[in-house]
């Protein structure tokens, strides 16, 4: 037995198994030691108190939003080109790392000498020196995973995640207590990211060792030809996440944004639940579209998008009835005012969700350059949303601003989606929906008893997949196929 789960879960031999096996790793990875991270900003949005947090919050959405520079799209062009022409991986991944290197230098010198001007919060620009390092630590970890993601070694990409994330923890927890400034945790946050990083480094030995070697100068023109339509994709991806958090503190306070991102951060948790399963079945989807094998490229992205909004629709319906309970249990009383923005954002799971599937399929059939005009109408419509709406409304304006501009990306997407290789996703929901509104009753009800906000979501959840199983959701059925070796 153990020997059957050590090949399972260390080898790649099928594609279901390797599937199972990249959704358990990255599982562990993004969501399990994410949460154990969340822990710890948590405990400093509590320790901090929300204005000295929002200095925090905003440094770090700074620090995000300059990022756009950093990878331009070639974190994707490796793991697809690589994952499409493994003879030529070390190749690929020499010339990416030199692009790669030069945009983080430039996206460094950026935090450090241009973001202070965006800031009228004098707190937060000292501390961008710190980001910057964050930037460059982070930039390169990322690119070492996502050449794993390009050999299906999730499992390596879990053991990175884990100890940056620990390492983040441990630290963070030990500098709040000794020393709860917003100056400290971003220097502690900084330096810890660099654990992760260095580990990618030592794996990877091999490659890295090679880069003079393996270098060709002919695959810089391809891979910048292919990468640029996901630069503008990735930058306004960035800009819209970022975007509310910088308005927020050039257009109100620094408690304002300490209150948004307080709920921003258990959306942006839940966000990693689909980016798992669809960084798991990119790989395959890729393959399938090279191979131009358009009904199973059609059927993946069914079956990934349905099981997707089987999770998405009740988060969005038991997150809005109990928003107010989760802002009391995770950052206490002093935290009220972020409810009504966290309420908004719970709507976003239902676009972002899919919106990943969406994305890669996009991506897969080399669609980049059709999403750009979408992308940049998001964007405008983002800024738009948010000047309107943030002097009148606050965070909930931010809020509702970053609602409006999925919206609008989501549905152009879909539709350019469908045109490329059209699917169904309709048909598959009835049972999901159904299933949903009986646990947002239940979980109602349970709300108006007065009973825990955890026993609620265990026993709320527990309904909603015990009734999916006596309905026979075919979502269920294939989940406990793919886990089935």
């Amino acid at each position: 037995m153990a020997l059957k789960l050590k090949e399972m879960l260390f080898n790649n031999f099928g594609t279901r198994q390797t599937v199972a096996k990249n959704v358990f790793w990255l599982s562990f990875g993004q969501i399990g030691t994410r949460l154990l991270r969340a822990s710890v900003i948590i405990y400093a949005a509590r320790a901090l108190g929300a204005a000295e947090y929002g200095v925090f919050s905003y440094v770090l959405g700074l620090a995000a939003f300059f990022t756009i520079f950093s990878d331009i799209g070639i974190n994707t062009i490796l793991t697809k080109e690589a994952a499409m022409n493994p003879e030529k991986s070390r190749q690929i991944f020499a010339t990416s790392f030199r692009i790669k290197i030069i945009l983080l230098v430039f996206t460094a010198l950026l935090i450090i000498f241009v973001a202070p001007y965006f800031s009228k919060i004098e707190a937060a620009k000292p501390l961008l020196y710190f980001a910057a390092m964050l930037t460059i630590f982070d930039g390169i970890r990322e690119f070492a995973i996502a050449f794993f993601r390009a050999k299906e070694k999730m499992e390596l990409e879990a053991l990175v995640t884990t100890v940056t994330n620990v390492a983040i923890t441990l630290f963070g927890f030990a500098i709040l207590y000794f020393a709860p400034t917003a100056r400290s945790l971003a220097i502690t946050y900084g330096l810890s990211a660099g654990t992760g990083t260095i580990l990618g480094i030592f794996i990877l030995r091999k490659e890295f060792g090679s880069m003079n070697s393996a270098f060709r100068r002919e695959l810089l023109a391809p891979i910048l030809r292919l990468a640029w339509p996901i630069a503008i994709t990735s930058l306004v991806g960035i800009f819209m996440l970022n975007m509310d958090v910088i308005m927020l503190g050039a257009l109100r306070t620094a408690e304002d944004v300490g209150f948004y991102s307080a709920g921003q951060k258990i959306i942006q948790l839940l966000y990693t639940l689909s980016s798992v399963l669809a960084v798991s079945l990119y790989p395959v989807l890729a393959k399938f579209v090279g191979q131009k094998n358009n009904g199973k490229t059609k059927e993946l992205m069914e079956k990934g998008i349905t099981a997707s909004l089987l999770l998405a629709i009740p988060i969005v319906i038991g997150g809005v009835i109990l928003s107010g309970e989760i802002i009391k249990f995770l950052y206490g009383e002093s935290y009220l005012a972020a409810i009504p923005a966290l309420r908004v954002l719970f709507f976003t799971v239902l676009l972002i969700f899919p919106g990943y599937h969406l994305t890669n399929y996009i991506m897969a059939h080399d669609k980049q350059k059709k999403a750009v005009p979408i992308i940049l109408i998001g964007s405008l419509g983002n800024v738009i949303f948010n000047v309107l709406l943030i002097p009148l409304y606050g965070t909930v304006g931010a809020a509702i601003a970053t609602l409006g501009a999925l919206l609008l990306i989501n549905g152009l997407s879909w539709r350019l989606a469908k045109k490329t290789n059209n699917f169904f996703i309709l048909p598959h929901l009835k049972k999901i929906v159904s299933a949903s509104a009986l646990m947002g009753l239940f979980s109602l009800t349970l709300h108006w008893l007065g009973v825990h906000v955890l026993l609620n979501v265990a026993l709320s959840a527990t309904l909603y997949f015990v009734t999916l199983h006596f309905l026979k959701e075919n979502s269920i059925s294939e989940i406990k196929a793919v886990f089935k070796i």
